[in-house]
């Protein structure tokens, strides 16, 4: 990698400190609103959205509304504290709010001074926060010329006695950021020269916290004039100065972590250039600390659809791009590594909570629990540290008491995937237990580019690379296959060019008596690719050289091997002559099933069958209902042969005797289910475990693998029901012959399919193997 993956470092830089500082803001207010309105501390079942849009409601009901009790203050308020959160709102996804946060501002300072600019302002601490806010809000929004008059005819007076002399600074910063956005690197000197660092040297503000952003603003500067080293010194000296002065609040968290990634960057320029010895990998891995640290304080998972965790995504897709631009060491890749995992860190409980109406009672009571504790609100902000720090020990210990709870009362899978912890680099390598590992990551970044594209691999040794790559070919050859159902005359070849590292290329061309094990996290479009296909040197395909699974996580792996597959078997064939679904519907071709367990169907029904492994005749389960006898113990298989369809908690299975919810058990309901070990599932479109960037790979997969599941194999995509018939069949055959895993029968079973040239390449490869 050259300089040239740098390109466009101030422009990321000053991206990032705005939707940072505005984040901050946002949350500020969503503080102030939840402690007021208790219809504010929960998202509805439409989402974090609405919430802001409920906080701005009630913030300008608060402003415009008449009465006795409606004085300037809580008009001023109102009105400025709607404008942060729509500002924030638009910036993070443009076309939001119908008001325009500018004149909603310009309405909160006018409250300020009733008599007009040269009248007395009401409360200049309040007046010179709006102001701030104001110019950074239109430079963000593009009105640059604008945001640089208004911040140029604050003279110091306007500071002076208002109790809010440290934004000083942060108008300053703002001043240089529009000379900035117009190409003007060199003005930001003459606007902020000798006069401004003399006021900042003199003792009275040289305390001041905000002294840095001086500094930051000077440094960027720099850094856009070429002058690489020049910008690197200023930063140091106002990560210093930063770290001298700062407060313990989520602000100066804020601001450390825009100045600390920033510093990464430059220094990464400069170890790039060898021009100084640096550590941006260890200043990464703090401004990484960082994030965590205040996601911790606002209690917010990345991969939730709320504008905070989209902040933090473009946090997490910075930190990757500039590990990628670096040469890749054990550090960079493992940082690389935790960076991605974070982003796809679980957040269950939001998205549960979308849900909630779907789960079962139980669940939902949990699930309603946890977000309670997770979204109890702050001590007010500049609180002292020892405030901060008990209820910090109290938030904390109520979640260990409500993980022990979901961990006894449903499973340790869900209690882990509701209440995640930090990822474990080694633990890890250890729970591969000498198998290969590919995660891949799509990120945005502060840009708003992207998805940039991540790829991680572990290989048998324990050695991790992290690079960046470009699977847009293979996404879009995979898309035009899916669409037209058509897999046999997609690129196979070049699309494993694309999505496989050269090194694992190598390792799985080596011949060996044991096929290398490969586990993939794919991430958004990739996690519907069927991998098996893959052809890779000399025309082999991918399933040939190596034993494929899956899971939407790294971190979702359970440390002990996968077993074989043991009896009894719980199987449910719905069969062609059963009707009952949707209109005209009817089950899937089901002989080869049946011949491979020896069923048999009564009037055209095959009932609800315990199997064993060992021959012996089937004979029906304990009870009519797959649902009902689930909860029976002993299970150590179960195989489904029915229709499958949607997405998410909504994802479900067609089995007409579950009559309780319809004859659709979702995944929702399966989430409150026990699952044995082993399930196989000969369903269109059950496998679809949609892992995308802003929400929860949920669907029946998880559900059963978070019930207790260990592997699941499903297909991702629509399959012909003759075809499925045949390799589940296929599959069952093995199993019954004792001491087989799942996914290795899954693997034999398409092994014998490729080799038939007659056989379509989506008869096999949309089946996959997924792992807890």
């Amino acid at each position: 990698m050259t300089t040239a993956d740098f390109d466009g470092l101030v422009d990321r830089a000053l991206a990032r400190d705005t939707m940072l500082t505005m984040a901050h803001d946002a949350e500020e207010v969503m503080l102030v609103v939840h402690r007021r309105d208790s219809a504010v501390t929960v998202a509805g079942d439409t989402g974090h959205e609405d919430l802001f849009a409920l906080a701005v409601a009630r913030l300008l009901r608060q402003a415009t509304s008449a009465g006795p009790d409606r004085d300037w203050a809580l008009r001023s308020q109102g009105y400025a504290h709607a404008a942060t959160v729509l500002r924030f709102a638009d910036h993070m996804g443009p076309g939001r709010s119908e008001s325009d946060p500018g004149d909603l501002y310009r309405s909160a300072l006018a409250e300020l001074r009733p008599d007009g600019p040269d009248g007395f302002a009401l409360d200049p601490m309040n007046e010179v926060l709006f102001t701030y806010r104001h110019i950074r809000g239109l430079r963000a929004s593009g009105q640059t010329g604008e945001a640089l008059r208004l911040a140029a005819e604050l003279s110091p007076k306007f500071f002076n006695a208002s109790g809010a002399e440290p934004r000083r600074a942060d108008v300053q910063f703002e001043i240089g950021a529009c000379l900035l956005a117009k190409g003007q690197a060199g003005q930001v000197f003459r606007a902020l020269g000798e006069l401004e660092e003399e006021y900042w040297r003199k003792p009275e503000t040289e305390v001041f916290s905000t002294r840095h952003r001086y500094d930051y603003i000077l440094g960027l500067a720099e850094q856009a004039r070429g002058r690489t080293e020049e910008a690197a010194t200023r930063l140091e000296a106002a990560l210093d100065h930063l770290r001298m002065y700062r407060l313990s609040d989520t602000w100066h968290d804020v601001y450390e972590l825009s100045l600390t990634l920033t510093l990464a960057e430059i220094e990464a320029v400069l170890v790039l250039e060898g021009r100084r010895a640096a550590d941006p990998v260890g200043r990464a891995e703090a401004a990484l600390r960082l994030s965590e640290r205040i996601q911790g304080r606002w209690g917010v998972i990345a991969r939730t659809q709320t504008p905070l965790s989209a902040a933090f995504r473009r946090i997490y897709g910075d930190i990757a791009l500039m590990v990628a631009g670096l040469t890749s060491g054990p550090a960079e890749a493992r940082l690389g590594l935790r960076v991605c995992l974070s982003a796809k860190q679980t957040g269950f409980a939001g998205h549960l909570r979308s849900g909630e109406s779907l789960l079962p009672r139980a669940i939902a009571g949990l699930v309603h629990e946890l977000l309670s504790a997770e979204q109890d609100p702050p001590p007010e902000l500049g609180a002292l540290p020892e405030i901060i720090g008990a209820w910090k020990a109290q938030r904390a210990e109520r979640l260990t008491a409500l993980h022990k709870r979901i961990k006894s009362r449903v499973n340790p899978v869900l209690a882990d995937m509701l209440l995640p912890v930090p990822a474990d680099i080694d633990a890890l390598i250890r729970t591969l237990r000498h198998r290969s590992a590919l995660d891949f990551t799509g990120l945005p970044d502060s840009l708003g580019d992207g998805p940039n594209w991540f790829r991680t691999l572990i290989d048998p040794s324990g050695t991790v690379t992290f690079e960046s790559f470009d699977p847009t070919g293979a996404i879009k050859a995979h898309a035009t296959a899916a669409a037209s159902g058509d897999y046999d005359e997609a690129p196979w070849d070049r699309m494993a060019r694309a999505l496989l590292p050269g090194t694992l290329r190598q390792l799985v061309e080596i011949p060996g008596d044991e096929p290398p094990g490969i586990v993939i996290s794919a991430h958004r479009e990739l996690s519907l690719m069927p991998w098996a296909a893959l052809l890779v040197e000399d025309g082999t395909r991918l399933v040939r050289c190596a034993l494929l699974t899956h899971t939407p996580v790294l971190t979702c792996l359970a440390a002990d091997p996968l077993p074989a597959v043991t009896g009894p078997a719980l199987v449910r064939l719905v069969s062609q002559d059963e009707t009952g679904g949707a209109p005209g519907e009817s089950g899937v071709y089901t002989l080869h099933e049946q011949q491979a367990w020896g069923l048999a169907d009564h009037d055209g029904r095959i009932a609800l069958s315990r199997c064993t492994l060992d021959g012996q005749p089937p004979r029906a389960a304990g009870s009519g209902q797959l649902s009902v006898a689930l909860g029976q113990d002993g299970w150590g298989f179960v195989h489904i042969a029915t229709h499958g369809h949607g997405t998410g908690l909504e994802q479900c299975l067609w089995i007409p005797e579950e009559t309780g919810v319809g004859g659709l058990l979702s995944a929702a309901q399966a989430l409150g289910l026990r699952w044995p070990a082993s399930t196989l599932m000969a369903s269109c479109d059950i496998g679809k475990l949609l892992n995308a960037e802003d929400a929860e790979p949920l669907g029946f997969v998880m559900a059963v693998l978070t019930g207790g599941g260990r592997c699941v194999v499903a297909a991702v995509d629509h399959v012909r029901n003759k075809q499925a018939g045949e390799l589940a069949a296929h599959i069952v055959t093995l199993i019954r012959g004792g001491g087989v895993r799942l996914d290795q029968a899954l693997r034999s079973a398409q092994l014998a399919f490729e080799e038939d040239e007659h056989e379509p390449v989506g008869a096999w490869a949309l089946f996959n193997a997924y792992l807890r």
